[in-house]
């Protein structure tokens, strides 16, 4: 399903379920309405019944009685009965055609209070029983039951009000996912065309994408990458005429870059279309939801300072670093790949490293690179140590793997820019280790026997004047 179809149903899922919330609210807020204007009327009513027909109880006069509880059914049309008991506590009157009720006087019981109302669940429905004290420190009580039959007028008429406002939150729901499907669709499909453009090698074009939110800060990466890349392209055209080899082995490379990069932002593309599905059956955003967002998209901008900084300098921000914790963090984000190629890990003496002044982000990328090219170079599985040592003025860092080895033949190589012996690599993750340790008055290099395996060591002073 296309994320513009996703985007489509969760717009209209959120309208549908505004709708509802809104049927609910008013249909509720109606309904309190009514029955309190029920009561009212009904305790009005008998208020009035109790003062016209006092001397006549005092009298024990049934037929005025009566006549009053007449003149009240014919004029009150949702009163359901009338009765009235004496000074004693025996009914007087009533209105009941089949006689009165088992236990009536226990139904709404009185007790000495002025007024007392009970909803009563019968068989001709809810009927609400009004009792007044009509001569106090007597038992003479006099009950009205009045139905709420008018409630299915009310409701009635709330639906005919509800219904076209819900028709109308609907349509603009429709309107609202379109336009913003068109939104957020449309210039993700362009970035996704732009890098298969670049895939294909044709530097210097950019995506035109106006927007000032992230998805415009990406497609102004891309177009950056893209003049960058046209540049070394033209930079390398022009080195090639000193030598064939070289000019087909750097072709070969810039595409493993354009492959790499179309890779490297597949997972976080996919991350986010996961989220908008997500939105569709949960609207609300989260805090947690809002940072997955900003993480993928981190994740994107890094990708492209990668494979930006062969072609731009990027300054580097100084602050002290536990080498500890920061192979911890690397150990966690490759925990995943290590425990898919049936990787164990031991760390050694790593705890007793004294910090070191460095950019904290630049290290982890190396290390983290390390750490996977020693993952890949054990495809059956194996064993990868992490050991340190140091002394008045390095701190070392050592990730040894089982694997095959380098070969003796290309070891000479393996720091070279886009030189790669993988079918999917690219020929920069060592190269851009090697400058990023070399920024920071290091040194990075590597022992190998081949067949047995190799160890990358990773030299950094304990001090280092910031840049």
């Amino acid at each position: 399903m296309k994320l513009k179809t996703k985007i489509t149903f969760l717009t209209i899922t959120v309208a549908l379920g505004v709708s509802f919330f809104i049927i609910i609210l008013v249909r509720g807020y109606f309904i309190d309405a009514f029955r309190s204007e029920l009561q009212k009327r009904a305790v009005s009513i008998t208020g009035s019944l109790s003062d016209r027909i006092a001397n006549n109880i005092l009298l024990k006069d049934s037929f005025q009685i009566s006549r009053a509880f007449s003149e009240v059914l014919e004029k009150e049309k949702d009163v359901e009965y009338l009765f009235v008991t004496d000074q004693e506590g025996m009914i007087l009157v009533h209105t009941f055609e089949n006689g009165t009720p088992p236990d009536i006087l226990t139904w709404n019981p009185v007790s000495g209070d002025e007024l007392h109302v009970q909803l009563l669940d019968t068989e001709k429905g809810y009927i609400r029983d009004i009792g007044i004290n009509v001569f106090k420190e007597t038992k003479s009580e006099i009950h009205l039951g009045i139905r709420e039959d008018s409630l299915k007028e009310i409701l009635s008429r709330a639906r005919e009000i509800t219904y076209p406002g819900i028709i109308i939150i609907i349509i603009l729901g429709v309107i609202a996912s379109f336009i913003l499907s068109r939104l957020i669709t449309e210039p993700l499909n362009k970035i996704i065309d732009f890098t298969k453009v670049l895939g294909r090698g044709e530097y210097g074009k950019k995506v035109e994408v106006q927007s000032g939110d992230e998805i415009g800060y990406l497609a102004r990466n891309f177009n950056t990458l893209s003049m960058q890349l046209k540049s070394a392209q033209e930079k390398m055209e022009e080195a090639y005429t000193y030598t064939h080899l070289l000019q087909s082995e750097k072709l070969s490379s810039i595409g493993h870059i354009s492959a790499g990069l179309a890779h490297e932002l597949k997972n976080p593309m996919t991350t986010l279309k996961m989220m908008f599905q997500a939105f569709k059956e949960q609207p609300d955003m989260t805090k947690e939801d809002a940072e997955i967002i900003s993480t993928e998209i981190d994740k994107i901008d890094n990708v492209l300072a990668n494979f930006l900084e062969f072609v731009k300098q990027k300054g580097l921000h100084f602050s002290e670093v536990d080498l500890n914790e920061l192979v911890d963090r690397v150990l966690s984000l490759a925990a995943y790949d290590m425990e898919n190629a049936g990787i164990a890990m031991q760390k050694e003496l790593i705890d007793a490293l004294p910090p070191v002044n460095a950019d904290r982000g630049l290290l982890e990328q190396v290390f983290l690179n390390l750490v996977l090219n020693a993952v890949q170079a054990m495809p059956d599985g194996g064993e990868i140590r992490i050991s340190g040592k140091s002394d008045d003025r390095y701190a070392e860092v050592m990730i040894w793997d089982k694997g095959g080895g380098i070969p003796s033949d290309i070891s000479s190589r393996i720091f070279d820019p886009f030189f790669t012996t993988k079918d999917e690599g690219t020929g920069l993750g060592l190269p851009i280790a090697y400058n990023i340790i070399k920024s920071h008055g290091g040194n990075l290099f590597f022992n190998s026997n081949e067949g047995k395996g190799t160890v990358f060591t990773v030299r950094l002073p304990r001090e280092v004047k910031g840049g």
